[in-house]
């Protein structure tokens, strides 16, 4: 017992002699972490919009045919206050009918809903509206990114084109919102080729998928 108290008391001693001989100094230390907001998206019932079964004999032979308009909902949701943005990519680009979505849209709101062979089935328009955080009605406002993060936020009606960002804002600022909860309505007007222009002897799904990617800003 003696002994391990001497050890003891001589490491004190050594010890004390050092911090006599050591300049007058020490450091601080300062620190932490920086963690970005994690949020998620999701769609209800899986983000599908089913037409269900629709007869050729409705189909207008030169004309385009219109269909209902259908809608799903889409929630994000952060684990702390974020400013974010959505887009849309089409799946199916290559199967779009041009023009046929009529007046008040361009080619690039235009998304296709796939094809049988060389013949297209049609198209689709996406609107996103309804939209709510904290019981706040937000406005939509969107820009032309194509990969640019500098680009400039515009007022929107809610309108999807592709390659473009889309969020959400309070009031007059056309900036995203810093927000850690949001919902809204994702509404598809689907509208079919001419059936001139299909083979109706067989079956015709419509095929249109598209990937919503979050964004951070």
């Amino acid at each position: 017992m003696k002994r391990i108290v001497g050890l003891t008391l001589g490491i004190a001693c050594l010890t004390a002699a050092l911090s006599a001989q050591a300049a007058g100094s020490a450091q601080l230390s300062v620190k932490g972490t920086i963690k970005p907001a994690a949020c998620s998206l999701s769609l209800t019932g899986n983000g599908e919009i089913n037409y269900g079964t629709i007869h050729s004999g409705d189909l207008s032979q030169a004309a385009f045919t219109p269909l209902a308009e259908k809608t799903t909902g889409f929630n994000v949701r952060c684990d702390a206050k974020s400013t974010f943005a959505i887009t849309f990519s089409d799946l199916q680009m290559g199967s779009k009918v041009t023009n046929i979505l009529g007046a008040g849209y361009s080619e690039s709101q235009n998304f296709g809903l796939g094809a049988v062979g060389a013949q297209r089935t049609g198209g689709y328009s996406v609107t996103i509206r309804d939209l709510v955080a904290s019981g706040t009605t937000l406005q939509p406002i969107m820009r032309n990114s194509s990969g640019n993060s500098s680009a400039p936020w515009q007022l929107s009606d809610g309108k999807v084109a592709q390659l473009s960002q889309y969020s959400w804002r309070y009031g007059a600022a056309v900036a995203p919102a810093s927000i850690s909860q949001l919902t809204g309505t994702i509404a598809v007007k689907a509208v079919i080729n001419r059936a001139a222009d299909l083979n109706l002897t067989n079956e015709v799904r419509l095929d249109g998928r598209a990937t919503i990617v979050l964004n951070y800003t």
